[in-house]
């Protein structure tokens, strides 16, 4: 089981008040229980209209390029499949094997201009095909186990997240390396602040990338080599202790939680108009919700429905909204209703992009 710690981070080298995240302040949420889709604003909605030959399982990724959405599943096989901005399918990115460009599972991926790059954390190797058709490869071992990975834009850089153990209790740590995966720099951090990151821990909104710390809430923008601090998401008395941070042991943890009532590690931060969202927990790592910040006031979702789970728990944050996947047998009509589709295949995908907000 994962770890979730307060996180304090050395990589930190200024702050940049230019950005639109300057105080973000959720005190006393008024608590929302009913009509919750009416606070769901579609901005569109489509197909993924994968062939029927390709079993779709778990979406664990979705990342965007300029005219393509590349989709992570992990069910019988692990693959990635590639569709356009209206939903049709291009091509799947399928090597399952030991042997040269093949791998036994995807555990993330990256991509630049030129290359989609995979993890594959059995083998502790890093798989770089070329866009085009994936026909072209070059494999890189790498040292690091890595829970995160991500391709910083106009930099030719790699940001990482690696949990290997350097000594008891502290771990490699976040880092950088240069487009060919040398040259990597990592600060050790503390083994807690970094079994607290997910991969919903870093949301893109506006130009840049935003990486939010657990249980310390501080709001990170990532830069060429650097994380610097924007702001801080203050729960007030909600606000977990501090002593967490030297917590190497989920027992610790746990204990704490038991003895008050806190909100703790947000993920999926959205900022755009007057909106500030996420999702956090509350009181344990059991009880997910989703907070929401409009016009000065503050809201709490409970996710305590299969919808609400939908929804209210977005896969990724990209280009300034939420993005969940409906996979076949998770909507019906009267959802489809909600999306506006006009045509609608039960046995295929819905990629839905959306804000949340009155």
């Amino acid at each position: 089981m994962r770890i979730y710690h307060f996180l304090l981070i050395i990589l930190v080298v200024g702050c940049t008040p230019e950005s639109n995240l300057r105080s973000i302040k959720y005190l006393d949420p008024i608590a929302i229980n009913e009509n919750f889709s009416d606070w769901i604003k579609v901005k569109e909605s489509f197909l993924l209209e994968v062939p029927d030959s390709i079993g779709v399982g778990v979406i664990k990724q979705i990342e965007f390029a300029d005219s393509l959405i590349y989709v992570l599943e992990d069910g019988v096989t692990s693959s990635i499949l590639v569709f356009d901005r209206e939903g049709q399918f291009k091509r799947q990115l399928l090597k399952l094997g030991s042997g040269p460009g093949e791998y036994v599972q995807i555990d993330l991926f990256i991509f630049d201009e030129k290359n989609i790059t995979i993890y594959d954390r059995s083998q502790m190797k890093l798989i770089s095909y070329s866009l085009g058709d994936f026909s072209v490869f070059q494999a890189y071992d790498i040292k690091d186990y890595l829970v995160g990975a991500f391709s910083v834009p106009n930099s030719r850089r790699m940001f990482f997240v690696s949990d290997t153990d350097i000594e008891t209790g502290i771990q490699k740590g976040y880092g950088f390396s240069d487009e060919n995966f040398t040259n990597f720099k990592f600060e050790p951090q503390f083994s807690g602040f970094i079994e607290g990151f997910l991969p919903k821990s870093i949301s893109h909104f506006g130009d840049k990338y935003f990486l939010v710390q657990p249980f310390s809430d501080r709001v990170y923008q990532i830069e060429r080599d650097s994380l610097s601090l924007i702001e801080v998401i203050d729960f007030g008395s909600k606000r977990i202790p501090e002593k967490v941070s030297t917590f190497d042991r989920a027992e610790d943890l746990y204990e704490t939680l038991s003895s008050g009532s806190y909100y703790f590690a947000p993920t999926n931060l959205l900022v755009k108009d007057s909106v500030i969202a996420f999702n956090f927990f509350n009181e344990n790592i059991d009880n997910l919700n989703f907070g929401l910040i409009q016009n000065g006031k503050a809201f709490r979702f409970s996710i305590d429905s299969d919808l609400k789970e939908l929804f209210l728990k977005p896969i990724a944050v990209r280009e300034g909204l939420f993005h969940t996947v409906l996979l076949p047998g998770e909507y019906d009509e009267d959802v489809i209703e909600s999306l506006n589709l006009s045509e609608v295949d039960y046995e295929k995908p819905v990629l839905v992009s959306y804000t949340i907000g009155q």
